[in-house]
């Protein structure tokens, strides 16, 4: 069985889940991570996938696109891919390929693929993608097919209707244009990880992207032309975004909501760190064939999405009681291996998950974060020898 029919069923069930939803909208949330093979014993059916100053990295590039709601609920994957530098023709000058033959392809495959599998939904789907997604194919492929998307500027682009060596570029015009208002903002510091509230500057200005510098008659063929985007510039002393978007920038709740939406892309950061730091998907050692990781690595990816939906589902509703994720046998483990009384009401999940995250090794009290993803990647294997444990006991 290939890797693509592993992840079948689980592209059903992602699919369903957004017709099912009564979210406002969808984000379809992409992202590359690079899983580093370079010692694995299998690496001679690997092919590069960057290098480390004059090393070269072995490994594969996963490609991936995440569904989650507007109130910030994983509903799963709706495509992903990998590959390395050898699935790509890298003979001639990247500036002179095509886009068919650099990298940026997935992007492009995995916005057709993602759209192909909802079908004709009424959902609001909007891509949102961090700076490897400013690429101009890839914005002119989701405007032609009239779809929503912020995606975090890269570039700063020269602006017109035609292609001119000099001109005036993106961030010339971001200066001079004048402040609309300003918004507060949580976010996470990158060292202390300590969350603190920012206040951020906007500007907003409507612009115009010519063609890049193509051959003419690729460009005839692709149908390529000028592309109008909304540009929202949000800032302050030691913080940027800049992002490009087709939503409307007319009001400063219109915009602060494009800020939202973009915030949002952690989700994507966070289940790749659940790959990586939960499931160690870059530390996977099976034989020669590159099918065989990418089978591992796939029912890696399908479980990490039901991890990833546990631990935001601890992390947010008190409501759901933990009857409705596991069963009764599950949830009762925990409180025999802590030597704790039963509750006779079933508890609700986000007292479960606590207690997974304390058996692999987080420390709770009132002034505590919220227990990271290691901690309850590692609970969760204790989890469930645990659970099976009690549930051999009580049948004795």
């Amino acid at each position: 069985m290939s890797s693509s029919k592993l992840i079948g069923p689980h592209y059903q069930q992602t699919v369903q889940r957004v017709h099912e939803s009564d979210a406002k909208y969808i984000l379809a949330i992409q992202d590359q991570m690079r899983l580093n093979f370079t010692s694995h014993k299998a690496k001679t059916d690997l092919g590069s996938i960057g290098k480390t100053g004059k090393t070269i990295q072995y490994g594969l590039i996963q490609h991936s696109v995440l569904a989650v709601t507007d109130q910030n609920e994983p509903l799963g994957l709706l495509d992903l891919d990998y590959f390395d530098y050898s699935d790509i023709d890298t003979s001639t000058d990247r500036g002179e390929r095509k886009v068919e033959d650099k990298a940026n392809i997935f992007w492009i495959n995995a916005l057709a693929k993602a759209r192909k599998r909802l079908g004709n939904t009424q959902k609001k789907i909007i891509t949102v993608a961090d700076r490897e997604g400013d690429f101009y194919e890839f914005l002119f492929a989701l405007i032609k097919n009239d779809e929503e998307f912020v995606i975090r500027s890269k570039h700063n682009r020269i602006l017109g209707e035609t292609y001119k060596r000099k001109g005036e570029k993106l961030r010339e015009l971001l200066d001079k244009t004048p402040i609309k208002g300003s918004m507060q903002v949580e976010i996470q510091d990158v060292n202390s990880r300590e969350i603190k509230e920012i206040t951020l500057n906007l500007k907003v200005v409507s612009i115009t992207l010519p063609v890049p510098e193509m051959p003419v008659d690729y460009r005839e063929e692709k149908g390529y032309s000028s592309i109008t985007l909304n540009v929202i510039k949000a800032y302050n002393d030691e913080h940027e975004w800049i992002l490009l978007t087709r939503l409307p920038i007319e009001t400063i709740e219109q915009i602060k909501e494009i800020l939202i939406i973009y915030k949002s892309r952690w989700h994507i950061e966070d289940y790749h760190k659940v790959l990586k730091t939960g499931y160690q998907v870059d530390e996977i050692y099976l034989y020669s064939s590159k099918e065989a990781i990418k089978k591992m690595l796939v029912l890696a990816a399908i479980s990490a999405c039901r991890l990833y939906w546990l631990i935001y589902i601890g992390r947010t509703e008190a409501s759901i009681k933990a009857n409705q994720l596991f069963e009764e046998f599950e949830w009762k483990a925990v409180y025999v291996y802590f030597k704790e009384p039963i509750p006779e009401e079933c508890p609700p999940v986000s007292e479960i998950m606590l207690k997974i995250a304390r058996l692999g090794g987080y420390k709770h009290n009132k002034h505590a974060n919220p227990p990271g993803i290691k901690s309850i990647w590692i609970g969760y294997q204790h989890f469930t020898i645990a659970a099976q444990m009690y549930r051999n006991m009580s049948k004795t």
